[in-house]
């Protein structure tokens, strides 16, 4: 079955589309903790040469790949040639398995935004000490360890529930309505992120946070963690290695200028997880002004910088509090919807499409259904065990690999020179040859340093996260879910389709 490639209807609404999926939750709860953890502009400095030699070789190589063959991540590495269309299917598991667990972090934004209006974890000193009990006991009313499923915690279900609608309701008349949708959910994160900002240097104390996030500690960059940290907030923050960008590249026409705006796009990302820092560290500042302790015991990162250490902070604002929560969490909401929308649409959508001849709209339904579905694990009162474990396998491990593989087909098996080539006949400006060897060597060395330093040398020795569900433990289901999804990608390879149409070339 023939079907039409979807377009962006202009340039600025691909770019705002790609700088959507690229700033997501890690701009906000995990960039400014990583920077303050590893001196500073030390760790600025080794990011920046993160982006130069790892990140922007890896987009471009994903959004050109994608424009050369006008298909998704599988038609792609099937166009290269039929034995590796496998590859192309390991990082759509990743990207199913990323935004299933990705949305019920936005459910528990929203529960939050809904919350602070009504500051139900409380006011003052007594309430900053309770906003653990908040979280973990009537938020997530968690359980005991991941085999104590328990119930549904209906009202997180709920909300989870109306989120996929909202996905569907954007992404089932494809890119033309997600990019439009997408120069405002964009937008508005920036928005409130100004506000955050304005307020958090108004409180007492923020102008030692931003000292805490800006010293520089130099003899870090002697250490490999500096490094580790550097590249992985690279490789996760940009969306590569999730399918994704390869859709978002067969989206646009040939002619269409893909080095320029993979660029754009990543100075767009890191320049909101750079001014986040300045939001996050003056409020941060100002907790540790207010509970006289030290910036290791206030600062955090990830849920606990989301969902203990801000409501802290808010709880304690003399003035506004309602209305900064509800602006950090609807925050947290806005970068969530454009990686939401871009990891079930690009990510898993438009390769099942290319594969089946689907229509956007059976295609769209199919796996916003799937992704709830799956998504009720996560909304157990064991889901944030499970959450933790299943992030670790694909938006560590799996991403990593299938980049890592993505890489060494493109550039040794396809020809790095040939794609190179390609970018460089519609881009205002050229990648020289150090861009091949970046794809051929450099970006798959660094992606194995990054598995090695902070996966196997730990993981391997060490049961994940100390989890045990019987005779097995957090480790080994994380190699279960990479080998159950690596064989999905070979039955998903063996299945006989009618080859579908690209579109206008």
């Amino acid at each position: 079955m023939e079907v039409k490639r979807e377009r962006w209807s202009s340039r600025f609404l691909f770019i705002m589309a790609a700088m959507g999926s690229a700033i997501g939750l890690g701009n906000v709860w995990r960039f400014p903790y990583v920077a303050y953890e590893y001196g500073g502009g030390a760790f600025l400095f080794a990011w920046v040469i993160g982006l130069l030699v790892l990140g922007i070789p890896w987009l471009t190589m994903e959004l050109g790949m994608g424009r050369y063959f006008q298909k998704g991540a599988p038609g792609v590495f099937r166009g290269i040639g039929k034995k590796w269309e496998w590859v192309g299917w390991w990082p759509v598991f990743v990207a199913f398995l990323i935004v299933a667990y990705y949305t019920v972090v936005m459910a528990w934004s929203l529960r939050y935004a809904i919350d602070s209006l009504t500051m139900a974890w409380g006011t003052g000193q007594a309430a900053a000490e309770s906003t653990a009990g908040h979280f973990y006991e009537k938020v997530l009313q968690i359980s005991s360890g991941p085999a104590e499923f328990g119930s549904q915690v209906w009202s997180t279900l709920g909300i989870l529930a109306v989120i996929w609608i909202i996905l569907f309701l954007i992404m089932f008349k494809g890119a033309g309505v997600i990019g439009k949708v997408a120069v405002w959910t964009v937008a508005i994160p920036w928005v409130l992120l100004i506000v955050l900002f304005i307020r958090g240097i108004t409180l007492p104390g923020a102008i030692e946070g931003l000292n805490y996030y800006l010293t520089t500690d130099f003899s870090e960059l002697s250490q490999g963690g500096v490094w580790f940290a550097a590249f992985s907030q690279v490789a996760f923050s940009l969306s590569v290695g999730m399918a994704g960008m390869f859709a978002y590249g067969s989206f646009v026409a040939r002619k269409a200028d893909i080095n320029n705006n993979a660029a754009i796009t990543t100075l767009a990302d890191s320049a909101t997880a750079f001014f986040a820092g300045f939001a996050v560290f003056s409020i941060v500042g100002f907790l540790m002004q207010a509970l006289s302790i030290s910036a290791t015991e206030v600062a955090a990162s990830g849920l606990g910088l989301a969902f203990l250490t801000f409501p802290a902070a808010i709880s304690m604002m003399p003035a506004m509090n309602g209305f900064i929560g509800v602006a950090f969490f609807l925050t947290l909401f806005f970068l969530g919807i454009d990686s939401a929308f871009f990891l079930a649409h690009g990510g898993v959508a438009a390769p099942l499409r290319d594969k089946f001849g689907w229509s956007l709209a059976k295609s769209t339904l199919i796996v916003c259904i799937a992704g709830f579905l799956l998504g009720m694990l996560f909304t157990t009162q064991a889901g944030l065990y499970w959450l933790d474990i299943v992030d670790k396998a694909v938006s560590f491990y799996g991403l990593l690999i299938t980049g890592f593989l993505a890489c060494i087909v493109v550039g040794w098996v396809f020809g790095a020179r040939k794609i190179r080539e390609h970018l460089n006949a519609t881009s205002d400006f050229k990648v020289g040859a150090w861009w091949e060897w970046a794809v051929k060597v450099i970006v798959p060395a660094l992606i194995l340093f990054v598995v090695i330093y902070g996966g196997f040398m730990s993981d391997i020795p060490e049961a994940y996260g100390g989890y045990k569900i019987g005779p097995i433990n957090g480790s080994h289901i994380i190699w279960i879910i990479l080998g159950v999804t690596l064989i999905l990608s070979f039955v998903l390879q063996s299945i006989k389709t009618k080859e579908t149409g690209g579109g206008e070339k």
